[in-house]
């Protein structure tokens, strides 16, 4: 399997960590539920996508492709993006986000709501297996169709916006680096995916449909690393395998459909506090 090329801003983590060795930290019993029982985090991901088949249905066509390829586009963290794009309220939409709230049970079980703007494009300049008709035109099995915006370009970029219900449990280490404490942890999730799809059908002469739309349901596990800095303040690493099964993707302005399941990996780096 594909390992994740990481490109969010990992770094923030190790300068957090850097300042929190110089501050005045509380000390964290682990071994009693917390007294700030709610949390907010927000944060940045990755991702990588295994190949999928995409089904499209409409007026005039009915087709699949098969083996699509897709990628994020995660901004590359230099010193003008941390400012201009990561950081910047103006633009919080642009970076691939994460945003959760959860509610601890106890010291070590959660509950919580989480949200996962990942963006997904399928790559252009690629050929796949096409299968079915546009048109007048019918493509038999095996015959090949070369994907370039004016065939048809396909993402759903202003989000590929997956909304989880989460239930975690917690496992505390013995790590400690002066009062700096650490957890591992592991959760399923499970929910709806509401993307904003930006899909240009140029073979058939439709614009995109460009609005947000439940399209599907999305399945998840995930574990990783919670970081401490005080009783209230805490980020956290994870990594996530899930499965996202799109039924009802709007392909055009006349609400043409597609379909599609997507697997895929995410890493991702939050910060946040409890309260």
């Amino acid at each position: 399997m594909k390992l994740l090329n990481i490109t969010f801003p990992a770094s923030l983590l190790l300068l957090a960590v850097n300042l929190s060795l110089n501050a005045q930290a509380a000390e964290v019993n682990f071994n009693q539920a917390p007294a700030n029982k709610w949390s907010i985090e927000w944060g940045w991901n990755n991702e990588t996508y295994r190949k999928s088949d995409i089904h499209f249905k409409g007026v005039d066509h009915q087709f699949s492709l098969y083996g699509v390829r897709a990628t994020d586009t995660q901004k590359t963290l230099t010193t003008q993006s941390l400012f201009n794009t990561y950081l910047n309220p103006g633009r919080i939409t642009i970076p691939q986000t994460n945003a959760r709230i959860a509610y601890q049970l106890d010291g070590n079980t959660a509950v919580a709501l989480n949200l996962d703007h990942m963006k997904y494009v399928v790559s252009d300049g690629q050929s796949v297996a096409i299968e079915g008709q546009i048109n007048q035109s019918r493509y038999a099995s095996g015959a090949q169709q070369y994907l370039s915006p004016s065939f048809m370009h396909y993402e759903h970029t202003d989000g590929l916006n997956v909304v989880t219900l989460e239930y975690e449990k917690k496992f505390p280490l013995q790590t400690q680096i002066g009062n700096v404490k650490t957890r591992a942890f592991a959760l399923v999730g499970a929910g709806i995916v509401i993307p904003k799809s930006n899909i240009t059908m140029n073979m058939v002469g439709q614009v995109r449909n460009d609005k947000f739309h439940m399209a599907g349901t999305s399945i998840d596990v995930a574990g990783g690393f919670e970081i401490d800095y005080s009783k209230d303040y805490f980020s956290r690493l994870t990594y996530k395998v899930g499965h996202i099964n799109l039924t009802d993707v709007m392909t055009s302005a006349r609400q043409d459909k597609a379909s599609q399941h997507i697997n895929y990996q995410e890493a991702s780096l939050t910060v946040g506090v409890r309260f």
